[in-house]
């Protein structure tokens, strides 16, 4: 029990960290940093691994959650009172006004089921993408932070799931692999150039 239990802490603390540094550095780059490419390969770099982690303690907390229940403390945990919401507009006033100073592009065509041939793409903005993923990612970290790991929380399993890993699943996961393509897509082009 306490293995799983350990491993579940140290993904949800290695998610924090992640979060953390990226968004200290998309903050730092929205200011204005004119070398948006080197800013582009410290961003894939920094999603990757944070989509990496999240997988990571979605099979840790499964793993916890094999664990017989008389075994597993449970808590409610308590909420943050964060606003996605507020994190959304923070991050959309700060993002798209920094590439549209940079003249950049950020549509790109997005399929919403690659197995179905008779759909349609649709444009999307990368842009909107990394505003979703800075506003879970900032929505997600103030629940981390709210509530630090020490080893012995009965709420961890209700702050993994509920805090942490569903909002990205059902908010952040598309968004992110779509900028992640898109900022491969983006690279790609400009070392050809």
């Amino acid at each position: 029990m306490n293995n799983e239990r350990t491993d579940l802490i140290r993904a949800m603390d290695a998610i924090a960290r992640s979060q953390e540094r990226w968004l200290r550095d998309l903050a730092a780059v929205c200011q204005g940093d004119p070398r948006f490419l080197d800013a582009f390969r410290r961003w894939r770099e920094w999603l990757t691994l944070l989509k990496v982690q999240l997988l990571r303690a979605e099979q840790r907390l499964l793993h916890y959650l094999l664990v017989p229940e008389k075994l597993r403390p449970w808590r409610d945990c308590p909420h943050t009172g964060a606003s996605h919401h507020d994190s959304y507009q923070h991050w959309q006033k700060r993002i798209p006004p920094y590439l549209d100073a940079l003249h950049l592009d950020t549509r790109y065509m997005r399929i919403s089921d690659p197995r179905d041939l008779d759909l349609e793409p649709s444009v999307a903005l990368a842009s909107t993408d990394l505003v979703a993923i800075a506003s879970i990612a900032e929505h997600t970290q103030q629940a981390l932070r709210s509530h630090p790991l020490q080893g012995d929380e009965p709420w961890l399993e209700d702050l993994a799931f509920y805090q942490v890993l569903a909002p990205w699943k059902v908010h952040g996961f598309t968004p992110l692999a779509d900028a992640l393509r898109w900022l491969d897509c983006f690279l790609s082009e400009m070392e050809e150039l």
